[in-house]
């Protein structure tokens, strides 16, 4: 069957409700039983500016969203002038703005894409159906879900479920999306343009719909967490907001820090009493941490920080997604100790890597870095299955004998850990270099001695992780590799070329300890490898440099605070 797909996007002010009215988009479209993804655009303003929400439609799986639209539904002039010029060609433009005056080059761009222009009054609508101006969404709702042609008792019942208990009048609320949906505004030619995918045969109703972030608290839930520690900073924030929604239910200690040096601390200090603790930021509270994670290295004491991207040094843009903090991750904090960094794609992964995450770092007694990045942890994935949960494994020693030693010096580099208590030995444990019983020691043999003891970890940890992930066709001349959210838009590439060309992608997860077994044989066969990074510098191609050599001749760098869209993948593969 081959891929359809059709684009929506809502165009608005922040404030304005274009988040939640794309929710519900999302959730009635799954309820109807097409695939979705889901996408925002926002400024860092409380209100104002220019926001946007974009929901793909397909009859296939998709992780990633169309450069452009085929519905814009603007609730602001502004917007309307921001995102004109990504409705496609016979595209479908519905503003509710009377004050709204295109120029000359806007209507000549109109005319030339032979798009439809439709003004719906819908706040006069929403009022005379009883509503109030707010209720104004819910119309264009109604009518946009008229033009996709669709059932309107399904968006009635997604839209009602959602705002039950929320002091608000669902009656009138569903008198405007039935008004909407039967405005004498629409026309059948509006329907005939937009094909709606093909549903495949079976119940999306089972499928799951989440974000990044709410999947990583999942995973995070059960991986038996306890504790969430935060300072509130985009795009991690929503962790923080799931987590704290579900507390009562699950029991989780969620407190908010004074600042991220707290934060980070305090998971440090939970993790050391053996109780599973989490902290997440973004890169310029990463920075703040930096310190206590080489006290997690030196100490061995595991610490498990998510890191989520956004783009730009210093306060950059706040609240766009990059993917730039990949050398950070891999070298912050002084001095040098064992670390692993693993980087999440999709909303699959995270549930599944937060888990493996915990594990790791607490067999192995590190500190565990989990990349993550604004287009991952805000946007909206759709998935049949959620992944299997993985067995909680602590690495604590059963018996806790006299003769035991805290920083005992094994083959593996992993020396018994047990939880402090009153029951069992006391050790020592600080940021001091120190001996095998925990005492404090400036000996050059022994630091020597405990120096290699902490390496040889990720010598044993390398033969257990697994390589990168080969997608695509395996016979392919052509490959890309990368990491992180650009796997989504390269695999939904992937999927709408198969018919017409053979290519591969090269996933990595895990990236340090690094494995480059399977992209050695790439290039052993002479394959035509491209980089595809969402960074200027391309941090993975210059990581793998680094370990062996390699250099990559040809990259697909993207750093302006957007994702990769599916079209920036079919355009490379075009020119």
């Amino acid at each position: 069957m081959q891929t359809q797909r059709v684009s929506v996007k809502f165009g608005g002010a922040s404030g304005q409700g274009i988040n939640t009215i794309g929710v519900l988009l999302v959730r009635a479209l799954k309820r109807d039983g097409q695939r979705v993804f889901a996408y925002r655009e926002y400024p860092s303003l409380i209100k104002g500016g220019v926001a946007s929400y974009q929901v793909d439609l397909s009859n296939k799986e998709i992780n990633s969203s169309s450069k452009y639209c085929n519905i814009l539904l603007a609730f602001t002039p502004s917007s309307l002038n921001e995102y004109l010029k990504d409705v496609k060609e016979n595209g479908i433009i519905v503003y509710d703005q009377k004050d709204i005056t295109l120029t000359d080059e806007q209507k000549l761009y109109i005319e030339k894409k032979n798009i439809s222009s439709i003004f719906l009054d819908s706040e006069n609508i929403a009022l005379e159906a009883g509503g109030t101006k707010i209720m104004s969404n819910v119309v264009m709702l109604g009518f946009l879900w008229r033009i996709l042609e669709l059932e309107v008792e399904t968006l009635v019942n997604v839209v009602l479920k959602h705002f039950e208990n929320k002091n608000i009048d669902l009656e009138a609320e569903e008198k405007c999306i039935r008004a909407g949906y039967d405005s004498a505004t629409f026309r059948p030619e509006y329907a005939k343009k937009i094909d709606v995918p093909k549903k495949e045969l079976f119940n999306n109703n089972n499928s799951y719909v989440m974000t990044g972030n709410q999947a990583i608290g999942l995973g995070a839930i059960s991986a038996g967490v306890r504790a969430y520690y935060a300072y509130p900073m985009t795009p991690s924030t929503s962790i923080f907001k799931y987590l704290g929604d579900n507390a009562q239910e699950t029991g989780i200690l969620v407190k908010q820090a004074e600042n991220e040096i707290t934060a980070v601390q305090m998971a440090m200090g939970s993790m050391y009493m053996g109780t599973r603790a989490l902290v997440a930021t973004s890169g310029g509270g990463f920075d703040l941490m930096s310190e206590t994670i080489s006290c997690a290295g030196m100490s061995e004491t595991p610490l498990v920080v998510i890191l989520s991207q956004r783009t730009g040094a210093a306060t950059g843009l706040p609240t766009w997604t990059g993917a730039s903090d990949l050398n950070v991750a891999l070298k912050a904090s002084h001095g040098e100790f064992p670390r692993v960094v693993i980087a999440t794609s999709d909303a699959k992964s995270s549930y599944t890597l937060i888990q493996k995450a915990l594990n790791i770092a607490e067999v192995y007694q590190l500190p565990v870095i989990l990349l993550m990045e604004k287009q991952i942890s805000e946007s909206i994935f759709n998935f049949k299955e959620m992944p299997r949960v993985e067995r909680i494994e602590r690495g604590l020693v059963d018996k806790v004998e006299n003769d035991i030693q805290r920083y005992q010096i094994t083959d593996t580099g992993i020396s018994p850990r047990w939880i402090p208590s009153k029951e069992k030995k006391p050790y020592l444990a600080n940021s001091d270099e120190h001996s095998e019983d925990g005492s404090s020691t400036e000996d050059s043999e022994e630091t020597i001695a405990m120096t290699n003891k902490r390496l040889r970890k990720l010598e044993i940890l390398a033969k257990e992780l697994p390589e990168p992930t080969l997608y695509g066709d395996k016979n392919a001349n052509l490959f890309f590799v990368g990491w992180g959210s650009v796997k989504n838009a390269v695999l939904d590439a992937i999927e709408i070329e198969k018919d017409s060309r053979k290519i591969g992608y090269l996933h990595y997860e895990y990236i340090s300890p690094l494995k480059t077994e399977k992209l050695e044989e790439l290039i052993v066969a002479n394959k035509r490898l491209v980089l595809v990074e969402n960074n200027q510098a391309g941090q993975l191609g210059n990581y793998i440099k680094e370990n062996i050599g390699y250099e990559f001749k040809e990259r697909l760098l993207k750093y302006d605070g957007r994702p990769f869209f599916v079209e920036d993948i079919l355009d490379f593969l075009k020119n």
